[in-house]
C-alpha cells in the first residue's frame, strides 16, 4: 500500500461547504462528528455523526456539509495486490449502510474506536518520526479495510432483485470501477458471463442507455472534475479518463457541455 495524501478537517467551511474532487487513488473518508452528504457515483449517501466511506479511483466525489460543525479525516492510497481492498460490490454495499448504522452495538463500537485511533494518529503526525507515522497509518488503513470487508459481507441482505436487474447493476458497477481502462463490449460480456447482444438489450431496458453511452458519461463526468480541480492538460485529462483520441474527447465534451474542454475550463475559472 502506498499513501498518496491524508489530512483532517474540523468545522470546515460551515453548512453548505463542499470538499472533494477526483483522483486516481482509492480513498477512505471518515466522518466522526456532524452531518454531511457524500455525492459519489451518481448517488447521495448521508452521514449522521459517524460514517466511513470507501471511494474507488477516478470517481468524482464531493462531501457536502449539512451541519454547522463537521469533523472528518481522509486518506488517499494505492492498494497493492496483497492489501485487503474489498470488492466493488462490497464497497457499494458498505457505503449504502452509512447513515443507518447503530454504532453502539455489534461490531461497530470496535470499528468506531479504530476510526478515532486513526484520527488521533493523523492529528499527531508532526510529533512522530515520518517512518513511524507512515507505518502506523498504513497499518490502520489495512485494518479498517479488513473490518469493512467482513462487516459488509455479514450485513448484506439476501438478493431481492430480478436476475436482469442484478445483471445490469453488476455491469454498472464494473464500468464505474474500470472506466479509465480500455474497454470493449466483449470485456463487459466476459465479466458478466452473458451474451453481448443480450447484455446490451437488458442494459438499454434498465437504464435507457447503451453500455458505451453510460461509459462515455462516466468518462466525461470525470473529465469535467479534472478540468475544474486540477492543472492537468487537456491531453492528460483525455488519457486519464480513458479516451483513446483527444479529438474524440474534445468532440464528445463539446457535445455534452457546449464548449471545448479548454474553453469550458476557462469559463469556470473566470
Amino acid at each position: 500500500m502506498l499513501l498518496r495524501k491524508h489530512g483532517f478537517a474540523e468545522n470546515a467551511g460551515g453548512a453548505g461547504g463542499r470538499a472533494g474532487g477526483v483522483h486516481p487513488y482509492c480513498e477512505l473518508l471518515c466522518v466522526l462528528e456532524g452531518e454531511a452528504d457524500l455525492e459519489w457515483s451518481g448517488v447521495t449517501y448521508r452521514a449522521n455523526g459517524t460514517a466511513l466511506f470507501v471511494l474507488l479511483p477516478n470517481t468524482p466525489h464531493a462531501l457536502v456539509q449539512r451541519s454547522p460543525a463537521l469533523r472528518y479525516w481522509f486518506a488517499e492510497f494505492h492498494a497493492g495486490d496483497g492489501d485487503p481492498l474489498p470488492g466493488v460490490d462490497v464497497i457499494y454495499a458498505w457505503n449504502g449502510l452509512q447513515g443507518g448504522i447503530d454504532w453502539t452495538s455489534g461490531p461497530y463500537p470496535a470499528l468506531r474506536a479504530a476510526l478515532e485511533a486513526a484520527d488521533a494518529l493523523i492529528r499527531a503526525e508532526g510529533a512522530l518520526p515520518w517512518d513511524n507515522f507512515l507505518e502506523a497509518l498504513l497499518s490502520d488503513l489495512r485494518k479498517l479495510l479488513f473490518l469493512i470487508d467482513g462487516i459488509a459481507a455479514a450485513a448484506r441482505p439476501a438478493p431481492s432483485r430480478s436476475s436482469s436487474e442484478a445483471l445490469v447493476t453488476e455491469a454498472l458497477r464494473f464500468l464505474e470501477s474500470v472506466f479509465p481502462q480500455p474497454i470493449t463490449l466483449q470485456t463487459i460480456a466476459d465479466y458478466t458471463h452473458y451474451n453481448p447482444s443480450y447484455l446490451v438489450r437488458l442494459f438499454r431496458q434498465q437504464t435507457g442507455k447503451t453500455p458505451f453511452g453510460y461509459l462515455n458519461e462516466l468518462r466525461l463526468n470525470a473529465a469535467s472534475e479534472y478540468l475544474l480541480r486540477s492543472e492537468m492538460t487537456v491531453q492528460e485529462v483525455s488519457q486519464a479518463c480513458g479516451f483513446q483520441s483527444i479529438h474524440y474527447f474534445s468532440r464528445s465534451f463539446k457535445r455534452r457541455f457546449g464548449l471545448a474542454p479548454g474553453e469550458w475550463r476557462r469559463s469556470k475559472r473566470l
